[in-house]
């Protein structure tokens, strides 16, 4: 090979490389900025939430919550704004451990920035699940109605099966076996032990 054609491989060579850095440049840049934009859309549509827990679970109880409060929010017809930051964490106290607490703060342009704190555990059990999304959406409930107004119709539901009270009369389950119904006497039958002799 002729130094020449050396020089040519080279500059060829030397070409395709900063081509395709240009085009890997050019699609990094391209995808950061889609996912930029995506992410910051799909943070409008939901709260800011923060979850003190493991990896796996910190992301799936993130995903649930965000929902969860979006979906309620759609419901009601009102739109969630990005004053609002809901923290899940292991305990809620507020001089007793509590399932969610609700703080409200005047922001200097006379708007409201709202924290719904969450419990993970309740005086050592663990909440499940269902009842964290329960406990959150009855503080969503207040910010929402703080935000648009108060309910004008509530109609509460219990369904709570009452207890047996504890001055109820006592029934007694075995039948009096002394006398039966054609006014005949019984007497106890004699409960006999048998015992097999050794031979």
């Amino acid at each position: 090979m002729t130094k020449r054609k050396k020089r040519g491989w080279r500059r060829l060579l030397q070409t395709i490389r900063h081509s395709m850095v240009s085009i890997v440049r050019l699609v990094m840049r391209t995808v950061t900025r889609c996912s930029v934009t995506v992410w910051r859309r799909i943070r409008a549509q939901g709260p800011s939430v923060m979850v003190d827990a493991r990896r796996g679970q910190a992301g799936k109880l993130r995903v649930a919550v965000r929902r969860a409060a979006r979906e309620y929010a759609q419901g009601v017809g009102v739109e969630l704004t990005r004053d609002l930051l809901v923290v899940v964490q292991r305990i809620v106290h507020d001089g007793r451990q509590l399932n969610a607490l609700l703080q409200a703060f005047n922001g200097p342009d006379d708007s409201r920035r709202y924290v719904i704190y969450v419990a993970l555990s309740v005086n050592g059990r663990q909440v499940a699940e269902d009842e964290l999304l329960s406990a959150l959406r009855h503080q969503l409930a207040q910010v929402l109605g703080d935000l648009s107004g108060k309910p004008v119709l509530t109609v509460p539901l219990d369904l709570e099966v009452p207890r047996l009270r504890s001055a109820a009369a006592v029934v007694e389950l075995r039948p009096d076996t002394r006398t039966s119904q054609d006014k005949h006497e019984r007497n106890d039958l004699p409960v006999e032990r048998i015992e097999q002799k050794a031979s």
